[in-house]
């Protein structure tokens, strides 16, 4: 099947005063429609800095040197920027890490949910409001038309994961990048926030990028998954068969370093310092490759 995100060798630096400092190394990614595709790691392995280069919006002073991204067969870092503009929404969506910073606290949900579908699918006020209140109900939220005259701050933290994913979905976007969107949340709110992601992903058909360090998430959640370190990509597998048979010791390391709570009486076995540091090792080496 023809992938509809296509990631190849894909390499990303930040530009210092006296260094540049590379970020990802050389990674390739392939997402098939209507999967859900899991990129784990541990932190700063570089899984959100892939999201947002697929995104299109990188941290400034953060630049893709080499390598493609292409979305359904188009080339996304060659498309001039209204066009990755018009793309978010409809073509790409986002359910951030943090519900409470990715909404503007002093404006209504009401108006920050019609905004979006005014800008993205053309609807006058009064449609907009009411799809936005019909969204609500779609991500399970009791009472819709009340929390569209709420401010975030007078909603929990999992309702506001809830708007954000109505908001996310609303576009029927081909895909959906997901970073870490449980993080903030506590471990109750986590599992009702993923069923439900997982229940809209399926109902519309919509491919999503899984970013997340959680690998108990993965096994449950993700179809494939992309394991990274320092910047590049280690292995890549079926989730299945990741787990079974891990083909490299970093990804076995980390699933051993992973609780298991139908086993809470196993220690947990951190990964090797020695590894950890053979592998920054070989992933400094490849930046002889931008020289």
């Amino acid at each position: 099947m023809t992938a509809l995100l296509e990631v190849r060798d894909l390499w990303a630096v930040l530009a210092g005063p006296r260094r540049r400092r590379v970020l990802l190394r050389a990674v390739d990614l392939l997402v098939a429609p209507g999967s859900v595709h899991g990129l784990v790691g541990e932190s700063g392995a570089g899984k959100s800095l892939i999201g947002r280069a697929v995104l299109g919006i990188l941290p400034p002073g953060i630049g893709v040197v080499r390598g493609g991204i292409a979305l359904g067969g188009e080339d996304l870092l060659a498309a001039p920027p209204r066009r990755r503009r018009a793309l978010l929404g409809t073509g790409l969506g986002m359910v951030p890490q943090d519900p409470t910073t990715a909404l503007n606290p002093v404006r209504r949900i009401g108006a920050q949910m019609s905004d979006y579908l005014l800008l993205h699918l053309g609807l006058g006020r009064r449609a907009a409001w009411g799809r936005a209140e019909q969204l609500l109900g779609t991500v399970h939220i009791r009472e819709p038309a009340r929390v569209l005259r709420q401010y975030p701050f007078e909603l929990s933290g999992g309702m506001r994961q809830r708007v954000l994913i109505a908001m996310a979905f609303a576009c029927g976007p081909r895909l959906l990048v997901a970073d870490e969107p449980t993080t903030a949340l506590d471990v109750t709110v986590q599992k009702q926030i993923l069923r439900l992601i997982r229940e809209l992903q399926k109902t519309s058909g919509t491919a999503l990028l899984f970013i997340t360090h959680d690998l108990g998430v993965v096994a449950k959640l993700c179809d494939e998954v992309t394991v990274l370190q320092s910047g590049r990509v280690i292995e890549h597998a079926a989730t299945r068969d990741l787990f079974a048979s891990p083909q490299h010791p970093y990804t076995g390391a980390l699933i051993r370093a992973t609780p298991r709570y139908d086993r809470p009486a196993d220690a947990l076995a951190p990964v090797p310092v020695a590894l950890a540091e053979r592998l920054r090792a070989e992933a400094e080496a490849m930046d002889r490759v931008l020289a």
